[in-house]
């Protein structure tokens, strides 16, 4: 009994000092890193192995979260108030898939290819995936999805190589109602925008010479657009109608790898972190306004 009391009391103790390391690690009145940062981490969670290699999370309901993962084909269904995998929906073979978004009923899961899949009643046993081919490629890289319910389409962001254009990342729709990809880019992100910061200076030119789309959102609360970059951990905001207004470093301490981004209907935003060098999370953000 006494050996059980003593290591009972050597774990309390472990976990009390786990949980005051990452207080002072995350509170802006102990962290000096803290303050200087334009956004605050409200709660984290740490996912499962089965998640290590999250690419995308959708928020859809109820503190539930759909996510895909760059290796199966399967949307996860992770609940936030359990800390646990609630559902696994296998609508498709191995493959690098990187987006997940909702409409409805029906999960659309991005591969980095370019092809959607469409996988309709996808928390019914009968659920069924219908693929689309899209005038992307792996070249492109794609690797951010939404859905934009309002124009009936979903929007993609080219990661890697835009197909019309060096000089911008284009953000293309996929049309619900034909199915297909619109020729030309809805909205561009100019690489050479002063928002990225000044090209000719030494010290910024290896980080902002390039921006990597990882995931796309959009706010429902102002309709703005948000785009994450994971490769220089970064989340760009921009207008409903596609101008670039505030660009938020992202720390790489706590944002390893951001690849995935969601909204829930409050406005809450969620970010995804692959298990770089460590475990996978979903960290709720919240952003700090301007003065």
């Amino acid at each position: 009994m006494r050996e059980n009391t003593i290591s009972a009391l050597i774990i309390f103790g472990v976990l009390a000092l786990v949980g005051t390391l990452w207080f002072a690690y995350e509170n802006p009145a102990l962290n000096p890193r803290l303050k200087q940062e334009s956004y605050t981490i409200i709660r984290k969670w740490e996912l499962p192995v089965a998640l290590e290699e999250v690419s995308g999370i959708r928020y859809f309901s109820d503190d539930k979260m759909a996510c895909v993962q760059d290796e199966e084909g399967i949307i996860f269904i992770y609940n936030l108030d359990t800390d646990s995998v609630d559902k696994k929906i296998n609508f498709g073979k191995p493959g690098d898939y990187e987006g997940v978004t909702i409409v409805d009923s029906t999960a659309y899961v991005l591969e980095s290819s370019g092809k959607i899949f469409e996988v309709s009643n996808f928390l019914s046993p009968e659920f069924q995936t219908v693929e689309y081919k899209t005038p992307f490629s792996g070249r492109n890289n794609m690797e951010s999805l939404v859905a934009d319910s309002i124009n009936n389409r979903l929007l993609l962001a080219v990661k890697d190589t835009d197909p019309n254009s060096k000089d911008y990342k284009g953000i293309y729709a996929f049309d619900l109602e034909t199915k297909k990809v619109l020729t030309n880019p809805v909205f561009k992100i100019p690489l050479n925008d002063p928002i990225f910061g000044d090209k000719k200076s030494k010290k910024n030119k290896k980080k902002f010479d390039k921006f990597y789309p990882s995931e796309i959102a959009i706010n429902p609360i102002d309709g703005n657009i948000y785009v994450l970059e994971g490769k220089n951990p970064r989340l760009l905001i921009m207008t409903p109608d596609g101008k670039l207004v505030r660009l938020h470093d992202l720390n790489k301490k706590s944002f390893p790898q951001p690849e995935g981004m969601t909204f829930a209907p409050d406005g809450t935003l969620y970010i995804s972190n692959e298990g770089k060098k460590g475990t996978a999370t979903i960290l709720e953000i919240e952003l700090k306004k301007e003065k």
